[in-house]
C-alpha cells in the first residue's frame, strides 16, 4: 500500500513540476508577445498603448523573474520599467529606445 501512495505522489508531483514550467515558458511568450505589440504603437506613436503593452509585458518578466532568475530577464525589466516611464511622459523616442532594448534581453532568455 505503501508503495501506490509513493507511486502516485510522484506522478502527482511530476506532473505538476511539469505544469509550472509549462507556465513559465507561457510568461515568457506573453512577455515577448506584448513586447512586440509595444513596438509596434512606436509605429503608430501611441505612447499610451505603448506604455499599456509593455507594462503587461513587464508583469509577465516580473512573475517570470520570481520563479525563473536571469540576468537578462532582470536588464528586460529595467528596460520595460523604463518604457513604461518615458511613454507615460510622452516621450516616443526614448521609451521606443527601452522597449527594443528589452526585447532583445527577452529574445536572449528565450534562446
Amino acid at each position: 500500500m505503501k508503495f501506490k501512495t509513493a507511486a502516485l505522489t510522484l506522478a502527482f508531483g511530476g506532473a505538476l513540476f511539469a505544469s509550472t514550467l509549462a507556465l513559465a515558458d507561457d510568461r515568457l511568450d506573453q512577455a515577448l508577445r506584448h513586447v512586440e505589440e509595444a513596438i509596434t504603437q512606436i509605429k503608430l506613436k501611441d505612447t499610451g498603448l505603448l506604455a499599456y503593452h509593455a507594462d503587461l509585458s513587464l508583469e509577465k518578466a516580473e512573475s517570470l523573474q520570481k520563479f525563473k532568475p536571469d540576468a537578462h530577464l532582470a536588464a528586460a525589466i529595467d528596460h520595460l520599467k523604463a518604457a513604461v516611464d518615458e511613454a507615460r511622459q510622452n516621450h516616443l523616442a526614448q521609451a521606443a529606445d527601452h522597449a527594443k532594448a528589452a526585447e532583445g534581453e527577452l529574445k536572449q532568455v528565450a534562446q
